[in-house]
């Protein structure tokens, strides 16, 4: 398992300790949102050149809300392989199952390649019986694999199991990892001015 963690960035952090010392209702506010901003801005960053599902990348990313009692939270990404069938467009043909990870080298084919359910979860991935060229050896399907496959009961064969880039490691690369901080220094300042701004038009009474 792969994880990524978003926190204390400096340059973000004087400003928002300067705001919690001041009105710290106002700093977990923009912090929050934020936060919630920066979630959405790691999957677009991740989908801009990778063809993943939205949800999929979603639900690896994870929110610890501030509080006024802890004015401090993160985001954080983490979790296993991504499935091929988390990518759009994964597809079974005659010939195997055809995918593109990468929007910029297009559709591949992974020959004799199938759909079926994983052994432990029951999702939907893509597997092929071994033969050449091999690829990583994994789940034991069935022991033998589905019906249909050309497995021999009580073989005992491995079925090769197929998987994309963890985003994890996508959003770690020097230059992924500059936008994710760009993004987050973008939406605090824009969110620390948004709250401001509304207390002050609580206070002149023009809500």
């Amino acid at each position: 398992m792969n994880s990524v963690k978003l926190e204390g960035l400096q340059d973000l952090q004087k400003d928002l300790d300067s705001l919690a010392n001041e009105m710290p209702h106002v700093a977990v506010r923009a912090l929050n949102k934020s936060m919630t901003g920066v979630k959405t801005d790691m999957v677009k960053i991740i989908r801009a050149n990778y063809n993943y599902k939205a949800g999929a990348v979603k639900k690896r990313i994870t929110i610890r809300k501030a509080n006024r009692a802890n004015i401090s939270g993160h985001v954080q990404s983490k979790g296993g392989p991504v499935h091929l069938t988390d990518v759009t467009g994964t597809n079974q043909t005659k010939r195997g199952v055809s995918v593109n990870v990468r929007r910029d080298t297009g559709r591949k084919l992974i020959p004799r390649a199938f759909l079926a359910p994983g052994k432990n979860s029951g999702k939907i991935v893509v597997l092929r019986r071994p033969g050449k060229p091999r690829g990583q050896y994994a789940t034991l399907y069935n022991r033998y694999g589905p019906e249909g496959s050309g497995g021999k009961p009580n073989s005992q064969a491995k079925l090769d199991w197929f998987d994309a880039a963890h985003p994890e490691i996508l959003y770690n690369t020097e230059h992924n990892w500059a936008k994710v901080k760009d993004a987050a220094k973008d939406r605090l300042d824009t969110n620390i001015q948004r709250e401001l701004d509304s207390e002050l038009r609580k206070a002149a009474g023009k809500w």
